[in-house]
């Protein structure tokens, strides 16, 4: 059974991407004998709205307990030819990553739906990007300051404690903005933000890590006239999604890992000019342009940032 909202969203993606052919076609598929119009008690020569077909489909598969195999049929048609018509299903990240709030998630692998074995809010993929497609992404470089001193100073095990203290502090702050953490080597990573305004999410979660620093170090391993600190960095672009995070190749995690090494001060925040453009402007105004860096405008935090 579909929660109200649910329910909706999944009438909503089957009106907007299929024709009411198509739509009956789906329900033949599912069921022996189907016909949207037998169904509503619509004379054959009315022509039926998407929409209207969308709702007897999913209405016909929650009275006969098929709504897993119709969200199934769907999730397995996105990129595949149905009646002829390649088909592109728009929104199916969104409602696959609605659907993980139930306790399920759609294996692209197996094609089925199973339930979380774990917190979807650890799920790389969110439970909805499938291996090899591209998604607009905005992804964090996050590194310790001056990690190398750090570890000759007070060696190994302390650092491994601060690296395991570390991840947890980030693990909380950048799952409050519903990011992932797709790469961590114990002084930094790479951490992911996707779907609906993933830009804005994803640079106040940077604002928030870089003013919560200080709330780390009340708790750090390390003496308290240590200065720690990190530096951010922070890009956006259409990345093509792996299972394997930590294997995926993009420019857009190339550009925020060095605009973070290179280019972004201590305690401080960059992003690039490309990431500037697509904010909010409140949130644009607390940075001010830094320079070029590879071919690129890039812009830091301002002091307006103690007051944001």
């Amino acid at each position: 059974m579909l929660e109200p909202a649910l329910k909706n969203h999944h009438i909503e993606l089957l009106a907007q991407n299929f024709r009411p052919d198509e739509i009956n076609e789906m329900g033949r598929l599912l069921f022996k004998k189907y016909d949207s119009h037998t169904l509503s008690g619509t004379e054959t020569h009315f022509t039926l709205s998407p929409r209207k077909c969308a709702s007897v489909l999913v209405d016909q598969c929650i009275e006969f307990d098929k709504v897993d195999k119709l969200i199934e049929l769907v999730a397995s048609l996105d990129e595949q030819t149905i009646m002829g018509r390649q088909i592109k299903v728009d929104g199916l990240e969104d409602f696959l990553k609605n659907l993980t709030q139930t306790g399920m998630v759609y294996d692209f692998q197996r094609r089925r739906l199973t339930k979380v074995r774990k917190d979807f809010g650890k799920l790389l993929n969110w439970g909805a990007l499938k291996d090899g497609k591209r998604y607009p992404i905005t992804v964090m470089s996050i590194d310790v300051v001056e990690n190398s001193r750090l570890v000759r100073a007070y060696g190994n095990r302390v650092m491994e404690r601060l690296y395991l203290n570390l991840r947890k502090f980030l693990e909380k702050q950048i799952a409050q903005y519903d990011g992932r953490i797709w790469n961590f080597a114990g002084d930094g990573g790479i951490a992911a933000f996707a779907f609906r305004m993933h830009h804005d999410r994803a640079v106040l979660c940077a604002l928030e890590i870089q003013r919560t620093v200080a709330l780390f170090n009340l708790q750090s391993v390390l003496p308290a006239e240590e200065q720690f600190s990190l530096r951010v960095a922070l890009d956006t672009g259409v990345i093509k999604f792996l299972s394997e995070t930590g294997s995926i190749v993009s420019e857009t995690i190339n550009y925020a890992s060095h605009l973070e090494k290179q280019f972004t001060s201590p305690g401080g925040v960059t992003i690039s000019g490309t990431l500037q453009s697509e904010l909010n402007p409140r949130i644009a105004a607390v940075f001010e342009c830094a320079g070029e860096f590879e071919g690129q405008t890039a812009y830091c935090t301002t002091n307006r940032l103690d007051t944001f």
